[in-house]
């Protein structure tokens, strides 16, 4: 009868003194992760209404925003018969670094400030939700707070070639920033940013001070448009 070795080879051993020395492979190093964009930028959450360091004026290209989703032919933005260029999607109170929200207010929003701000931002849900987010945060009535945005709104002209397109816009982005610029004069290549989804437009976004006067957009204002042609979609 054979007996068993009860003891590792000498083989064996010594692949295991060797072992530590032979080290581990290390894991692929990772690039740091880009800063985010406004739309990643983080929420502080509530914060004291009125303290913040400036506005953000967010244009919606209204054509991509009803694209985004299948919406019912009453629709008040994106319904039949609705031919909305851009429109105002929100005027964001901003910190330097993140964004205050829903911050405390005992200001209520009247439902005769919502009907008259529907020119410029057509749709009740948006107008409401904007306030309670966005506006609550700026230390204004709801009522001042809508003037701002009306305001700013009715001072800034759409350059010609995006105010009725039949048919798709393609441009660039420093031709889209160039036609602003042109447009409006008073306001700065740092003040204005534009994004996109993949390479249409979806927002064009103006920096300002808490007296509307335009400024350099902040370091989670910047563009998004990577490709080297933006698309507008045309008017439905």
């Amino acid at each position: 009868m054979k007996l068993r070795r009860l003891f590792p080879s000498s083989a064996f051993v010594l692949a295991l003194l060797l072992l530590p020395l032979l080290g581990c492979p290390k894991a692929p190093s990772q690039s740091p992760a880009p800063p985010p964009d406004l739309d990643e930028a983080p929420s502080l959450g509530p914060g004291q209404s009125g303290s913040f360091d400036y506005y953000v004026l967010s244009l919606s290209w209204s054509p991509q925003f009803c694209q985004t989703r299948k919406f019912p032919p009453t629709d008040q933005q994106c319904g039949d018969g609705k031919r909305f260029g851009f429109v105002v999607h929100g005027l964001w109170p901003q910190y330097e670094k993140g964004y205050p929200e829903s911050c405390p207010s005992t200001y209520q929003l009247p439902e005769a400030t919502v009907d008259k701000v529907l020119r410029m931002m057509p749709s009740q849900k948006l107008i409401r939700h904007e306030w309670e987010k966005h506006g609550t945060c700026s230390g204004l009535s709801a009522e001042q707070y809508f003037q701002q945005v009306e305001t700013v709104f009715a001072g800034l002209k759409i350059p010609s070639p995006y105010q009725s397109p039949t048919a798709p816009v393609v441009t660039s982005l420093a031709e889209l920033k160039k036609s602003f610029l042109d447009a409006n004069p008073q306001l700065a290549e740092t003040s204005i940013t534009a994004q996109c989804s993949g390479v249409y437009l979806r927002e064009v976004r103006i920096c300002l001070r808490k007296d509307l006067s335009p400024m350099p957009c902040g370091g989670f204002v910047r563009d998004s448009c990577k490709a080297p042609e933006v698309q507008l979609r045309p008017l439905r």
